[in-house]
């Protein structure tokens, strides 16, 4: 479970600095700003234990589907267009192409459990002009 939390931590940080959000910030309730920030983090969270459970499942002996990889095989997988294509994506139409995935069902029980503990907002909020760079999959892969 630790490393869930260590995962967590430092998506936080991350999608704080990235997006000019201080994270003493998060603690206040009825704000839309930091309530789309941990919107953003959960988002980037569950994209990690789903990408971790599906390189589990997909990758082989001989080839390990690390960092974005896994992420280019599961859209592979679903749409069958060039890789060359794929690789072009946005995070954002990324997430798009994948949304029936980023759910607990696909991640592993412990992470889907240390999700749901944190009770997150559950509402949708745009995250369209948040960074990129708030999913750092090398720098994540640490705690997977």
């Amino acid at each position: 479970m630790s490393n869930y939390s260590d995962l967590f931590q430092i998506i936080k940080i991350r999608v704080c600095q990235n997006n000019d959000f201080p994270t003493y910030s998060l603690a206040g309730t009825n704000n839309y700003r930091a309530s789309q920030v941990w919107y953003r983090i959960g988002q980037i969270f569950t994209l990690e234990c789903v990408l971790a459970e599906y390189r589990r499942c997909c990758s082989s002996d001989y080839y390990l589907l690390d960092n974005e990889k896994a992420l280019h095989h599961l859209i592979f997988q679903i749409t069958k267009w060039k890789l060359e294509d794929i690789r072009g994506l946005s995070l954002n139409d990324s997430l798009f192409i994948i949304s029936d995935r980023l759910k607990p069902d696909y991640m592993p029980a412990e992470a889907a459990q240390f999700l749901r503990s944190l009770k997150l907002p559950v509402n949708h909020y745009s995250v369209d002009d948040f960074s990129e760079a708030d999913w750092a999959p090398r720098e994540n892969s640490v705690f997977l």
